[in-house]
């Protein structure tokens, strides 16, 4: 498998995408590195849910992904952004290992809360049999106890990334570092509120911080102050 690159997927609306989000991306890529393994990370936008008014469009949440992976050496995939229908995971990650072919080793992100009820999404720990799942802590903390999950999947964590290199699916690696405490919510809520707020400046890289002041997106409405 010397010349097989694994290919990591972090799905989410990114609404919009904040520092929190690159940090977790740059957590997985330095982790695969510290073990010697290169590894593709791709952002995988989800389609606008029929059921969210005012969720923002494909093209902004693009537009913005796009200025806050410039100069990494992420990539962006557009498998469901452009979905006409609410497309599950497990469909996606059938389309993308088709495409890439049974060889490759594919590692989805996802964070504990969704670990915990993934038996209630569509095909549930079936999920295993397409990818690898690299799961990053509560921002309070709390780890899961795998004791907890359902006992076919008890023995599937792993505590090293490269043995999601030498196997394309079917392990759990649990993030020893806690992501920081931010999310697309409180980005939303402060951006309509006190648009020069701390968080903001803290949340949001740059460019994508200068796009939605220009864009007004979120509630924006004062020109840009450094």
């Amino acid at each position: 498998m010397s010349n097989i690159v694994p290919l990591v997927l972090f799905g989410g609306t990114f609404d919009p995408i904040h520092n929190g989000h690159i940090w977790m991306a740059h957590s997985v890529f330095q982790q695969f590195n510290e073990v010697g393994i290169h590894a593709e990370i791709r952002f995988l936008p989800t389609a606008c849910s029929p059921f969210k008014k005012t969720q923002t469009s494909a093209k902004h949440r693009l537009d913005m992904l796009r200025l806050a992976i410039r100069d990494t050496p992420f990539a962006i995939d557009k498998t469901e952004i452009y979905s006409t229908s609410t497309p599950y995971t497990i469909d996606t990650l059938n389309t993308i290992r088709e495409r890439v072919g049974s060889l490759r080793p594919l590692i989805f992100i996802m964070g504990q809360d969704s670990l915990d009820s993934l038996p209630q999404w569509k095909g549930g720990f079936e999920l295993l049999e397409k990818t690898h799942l690299w799961i990053f802590p509560r921002m309070n903390g709390k780890k899961t106890n795998f004791l907890t999950l359902p006992t076919e999947i008890q023995n599937k964590q792993s505590f090293n990334p490269k043995d999601l290199y030498l196997n394309r699916n079917g392990l759990i690696y649990l993030d020893k570092y806690n992501p920081p405490p931010l999310s697309s919510s409180s980005v939303r809520e402060h951006s309509a509120t006190s648009e020069l707020s701390i968080l903001l400046k803290k949340s949001l890289p740059p460019r994508v911080l200068a796009y939605n002041r220009k864009t007004k997106l979120y509630g924006f409405t004062s020109p840009y102050e450094s």
